[in-house]
């Protein structure tokens, strides 16, 4: 009775103490996206995206925009425009930090 005892006490505390971890370590990127009002607000506008200035890191970029962009390649994530289905933005990274972007034509069905 006595280990089991022990194994009680000790599991108990271990257990509330790593879910106060977890609720403390939170994703950025989600508590950006949930800062948002509306949630189209996680794509990126004209006037974001020209707020965006080479050496950003990615979280900074995400930060701007108000959320997270797709990954469409290495290193290279696309946000669809807020409120024009004919365009979004592209834009690379090199070692966490922004190296170019580009405003690209959207054709096709639109999946917003």
């Amino acid at each position: 009775m006595g280990k089991d005892h022990f194994l009680n006490h000790f599991y108990l505390p271990l257990l509330i103490g790593s879910m106060i971890m977890m609720v403390g370590c939170g994703d950025p990127i989600i508590e950006i996206e949930e800062a948002n009002t509306y949630h189209w607000q996680k794509n990126m506008n004209e006037v974001e995206f020209e707020k965006l200035k080479n050496d950003m890191s990615y979280i900074e970029v995400v930060e701007t925009a108000g959320g997270a962009g797709k990954k469409v390649k290495n290193n290279e994530y696309r946000w669809n425009d807020e409120t024009l289905l004919t365009q979004a933005y592209i834009v690379k990274f090199k070692d966490d930090k922004l190296i170019a972007k580009e405003i690209i034509a959207v054709k096709g069905h639109s999946n917003r």
